[in-house]
């Protein structure tokens, strides 16, 4: 039986660029994640500290879903995109 996934996003959103960067979180990267059968289960935001600026986290349905997702040139050409609005992008399951 396969297990689901969790998939973690964190990053550091750009001076002044942060309603476009939430902007094409929601609309570009959300809309992604979510033709791969990923759901939202939990975001932060970090106030104070060292920690990433913005983490997210969900779940897929098992670990070749996470792999078509990370595999597919639509998540490359995303991230490419997404390097415009935010810094430290990183992805963990």
């Amino acid at each position: 039986m396969d297990s689901e996934v969790k998939l973690v996003l964190s990053y550091n959103m750009k001076p002044g660029l942060e309603e476009a960067c939430h902007q094409y979180v929601t609309q570009e990267i959300g809309a992604t994640l979510s033709e791969y059968g990923f759901r939202f289960t939990d975001a932060w935001y970090t106030a104070w500290g060292n920690g990433p600026q913005i983490t997210g986290g969900g779940l897929l349905d098992n670990i070749e879903a996470a792999r078509n997702l990370l595999l597919s040139e639509r998540w490359h050409e995303l991230i490419d995109g997404f390097s415009t609005y935010a810094d430290d992008f990183h992805v963990r399951l």
